[in-house]
Formats: C-alpha cells, sequence, structure tokens
C-alpha cells in the first residue's frame, strides 16, 4: 500500500503487533550513514519493544553522527547482533543494500517487516507498512501508535519520532510538510518531546572544522543552466585540510539550494576510498530522483542521494549532464 491514510497506518498496528509478541528475538535496522530519521525511528521502535517486553538488538552498519549523540536510547545501537533473529524490523530503508554490512543477517531472518516512506525502487520485504506521502518514516510510526492504548508515549519516544519529523522536513521549511505532520508534532510535544533540545543540537550547533569546510564548499561552488543548477565538491584533501568529517556536510547542498535563482542541487563528497557520494536537493516539483537513478541511487522527489565509482570531476560532469537534462525536462 504506497500512500496509505493516517487512518488505514493506525489500522496496521494491530496486526503488526502480533506479529511482534510472536517473535523470540527481533532486529531493528536501518541504513547506512543513518539520518535523523532513520534514528529517531529506529530508537523510537525500540523503546516500544521494551516496553512489549521483547528481546530485541538495535543494528547500524555506521555509528550515530555526533550531532544527534543527544538522542534518547543511542546506547542501545550496535553494529553486532546478540542472537539469530526470527523477526526483522527494518526502517527507513528502501532498498537492502543499503544496510551495509549488516544485509546478510536481515535477509537470512525468517520474516523482515520494512516501514518506509520513499518512493520504492525496489520492495524488499514480506510485510511492508509503506506511506510516501508521510513526511518521514517517524511519522509513519506515531500514525501506528498515536491514540492507542497500548504504547506508552514516554518523553523519549516522542523526542526520537520528533527529530525523525523536525529532519526530513527542514523544519518545516520543505514541501514535503503537511498539516497532518504538523498536528503530529503538536501531539509528541504534548507527549514531551524536548524541541528546544533538538533545535540546539541539529541547527544552532556547528563545530569549527565544519564551518571551515562549508567555505571550501562554496569556493568550489558551479552554476550551470543560467544559474538554476548549482553544485559542489569536496575532496579527501578539503577534509583533511579543515579537520571536518563527513557527518559535518550534513546541510550543505540545503545552503546552495537557498540561491534565488536555484532550482536543483548537489553536492558530490569524495571518500577516503575514492567512492563519490552524491546528494541532491530541488525545489518545487523538480524530480531529484530522475537524476539519483541515473547513478543507482534514489530517495523523494526534492532529496536524493547516490554514489559513484568514477574520480570526482568525471562523476561531477555526468552529474551536471544529468541535471540539466532534468531541469530541461521539469
Amino acid at each position: 500500500m504506497a500512500e496509505a491514510s493516517p487512518e488505514e497506518l493506525k489500522a496496521m498496528w494491530p496486526s503488526l503487533k502480533a506479529e511482534l509478541l510472536a517473535a523470540n528475538h527481533i532486529i531493528l535496522g536501518t541504513h547506512v550513514n543513518p539520518d535523523g530519521d532513520a534514528l529517531g525511528s529506529i530508537l523510537a521502535f525500540s523503546e516500544v519493544l521494551t516496553q512489549l517486553g521483547k528481546s530485541h538488538d538495535v543494528l547500524c552498519h555506521h555509528p550515530a553522527p555526533k550531532y544527534l549523540g543527544f538522542l534518547p536510547n543511542l546506547d542501545r545501537l550496535t553494529s553486532t547482533p546478540t542472537q539469530k533473529a526470527d523477526l526483522a524490523i527494518i526502517l527507513d530503508l528502501e532498498a537492502m543494500d543499503r544496510l551495509g554490512s549488516l544485509r546478510d543477517v536481515f535477509e537470512s531472518t525468517a520474516k523482515v517487516v520494512v516501514i518506509d516512506h520513499h518512493q520504492p525502487h525496489e520492495e524488499p520485504g514480506d510485510i511492508r507498512i509503506i506511506s510516501t506521502k508521510s513526511p518521514a518514516t517517524a511519522a509513519i510510526l506515531a500514525d501506528l501508535w498515536i491514540g492507542g492504548d497500548d504504547v506508552e508515549f514516554t518523553p523519549d519516544i516522542a523526542t526520537n519520532l520528533l527529530v525523525g519529523i523536525l529532519t526530513d522536513t527542514g523544519n518545516f521549511r520543505y514541501p514535503n510538510t503537511t498539516p497532518h505532520s504538523m498536528h503530529v508534532a503538536a501531539d509528541l510535544l504534548e507527549a514531551g518531546a524536548k524541541l528546544r533540545q533538538i533545535n540546539e543540537a541539529v541547527y544552532l550547533s556547528k563545530p569549527l572544522p565544519a564551518v571551515k569546510l562549508f567555505g571550501t564548499a562554496l569556493t568550489n561552488l558551479r552554476l550551470a543552466a543560467d544559474n538554476q543548477a548549482a553544485w559542489t565538491t569536496l575532496r579527501q584533501s578539503d577534509f583533511q585540510r579543515s579537520g571536518a568529517t563527513e557527518e559535518d556536510t550534513e546541510g550543505f547542498v540545503n545552503e546552495l539550494l537557498a540561491i534565488d535563482t536555484v532550482k536543483l542541487a548537489a553536492i558530490l563528497r569524495e571518500s577516503h576510498t575514492g567512492r563519490v557520494k552524491i546528494s541532491i536537493r530541488s525545489q518545487g516539483n523538480i524530480d531529484t530522483t530522475a537524476v539519483a537513478r541515473q547513478f543507482g541511487g534514489g530517495g523523494h522527489i526534492n532529496a536524493s542521494g547516490a554514489h559513484s565509482d568514477d574520480p570526482i570531476d568525471v562523476a561531477a560532469e555526468k552529474l551536471v549532464q544529468a541535471m540539466v537534462e532534468c531541469l530541461e525536462s521539469s
């Protein structure tokens, strides 16, 4: 069900809860390089499993980025399962290869549940709870649980879910913000979500190396298509010179999109292995997935990601061509 309404999502909880209660051991998983929605969702679900008395592991290939270090129950996150599970719950994931080193662990589980809000280009999972109209996976979980009498909405659960909604809507700035998502956020605040702590950690605090690296990103800024397309590159030497890390680039591409003429923006980041990570953002109805899928990636209309094994200059040349074609066809 790709367009489940909040009411339809709520109706799915009893059958999902029955699956949870029937399992002996559960593993929770999410995608590599986890963001606020991935971690907020997985940690909120972990607390619900604790309330249900279920043995479980909270797994991710990568650790949490520093800016999300305040999340409640983050100490539960690990990359190593404690025992074999008979049920897997995967959150905020549209393709199994984004589980990284944990892919085999999840695919070998007897039953897999996927809860996600992305436009799917794969359809993994034996049970799929999908709502592409939801702005975040955390919003789907809120719809599953809010108003029921079998989940206690603690401040920790509310904080984790609100982090997911805020980060995936850009603090309610992105076009995926809906009236319903704001009503859900209000419910989470009433349940004790710590909005001030979230804003200070996510939006009002930047380490100095990140600021230096952003200066380099601006220096490397390029424009095309009558200044409607913007992109920049960051090489490993840029990271080393600034002392910044990959996670310090969070939000850079959105700043490029803030240029008044720009409708489509991207940033290419070179990893220590030479592989290039690409993040793409757009305004209005310009579909970033049309660009990302040319590199085997995907995401949402206004926010997508991909990787390239080409050298960064070659990847940038191909990316710009794809961006220009996307703008011309929009």
